[in-house]
């Protein structure tokens, strides 16, 4: 498990030239998750003071969802519960994120895909489409893109390719959409991600990665079971 206490930050937001996003001052401070607090998504208040993420895996027999994991802060508190559910003739991909309260948070859903390209609608609670992320195949480098409700390119998620860095420890970075600045930090290390990004970012654009870390990790995963699954010649 990776110590918090020395992992590099990111640098604050404020210092990244990106017309994209800009960072938001919320007032009052945050002191409370249940707080409502103006002009953020209900739940997505717990990450206005956190500039950094553990998920973790978690083991479920239960038939009504493949997946589970614990999302937590760099204390080791839980903030999220996110599960992915399966349902016949559902979704590709369907995983809905939870509070602590058990309410839902947002959803990333993957309707379908073809060979050449995968894309998930990233929504807040009541099914609002906040944006997508894509992930177009290619054989060199990881490459998804973060988009907003119009679709215009947000941030991008960039890092080795899947063909062939599927097991062992992975890094990606969190680029501006020019790829000129790194915003933030996605790290696999077996069953565990940790997801950095700068405590000023726009607390939606935090969640926007948070999301994004889960479908980059569903197609890790489909990646492993697809090697691991496939029968070996003699």
């Amino acid at each position: 498990m990776m110590n918090a206490e020395h992992t590099e930050d990111p640098p604050s937001y404020n210092a990244i030239s990106t017309p994209v996003v800009s960072p938001v001052t919320y007032s009052p401070p945050y002191s409370s998750g249940r707080e409502v607090v103006k002009g953020v998504p209900p739940g997505l208040q717990d990450l206005l003071q956190i500039n950094q993420l553990s998920i973790h895996e978690r083991f479920s027999v239960s038939q009504r969802w493949a997946r589970s994991f614990d999302v937590l802060d760099h204390r080791g508190q839980r903030v999220y519960q996110a599960i992915q559910y399966v349902e016949c003739c559902g979704p590709n991909f369907d995983l809905r994120v939870r509070d602590r309260r058990g309410d839902e948070v947002m959803g990333v859903i993957e309707n379908n895909s073809c060979g050449c390209s995968r894309e998930a609608a990233l929504t807040l609670k009541g099914n609002k489409c906040i944006g997508f992320v894509s992930f177009p195949s290619n054989n060199f480098i990881t490459h998804l893109s973060i988009m907003d409700s119009s679709r215009e390119v947000l941030l991008l998620i960039l890092g080795p390719s899947l063909k062939i860095s599927i097991f062992g420890n992975i890094s990606f970075e969190v680029k501006s959409r020019d790829e000129q600045h790194v915003v933030g930090m996605i790290r696999s290390e077996g069953n565990q991600y940790t997801v950095i990004f700068p405590m000023d970012l726009e607390v939606t654009m935090k969640a926007m990665i948070m999301a994004s870390c889960f479908y980059l990790d569903s197609i890790i995963y489909d990646q492993r079971r697809s090697v691991t699954d496939r029968p070996s010649s003699s």
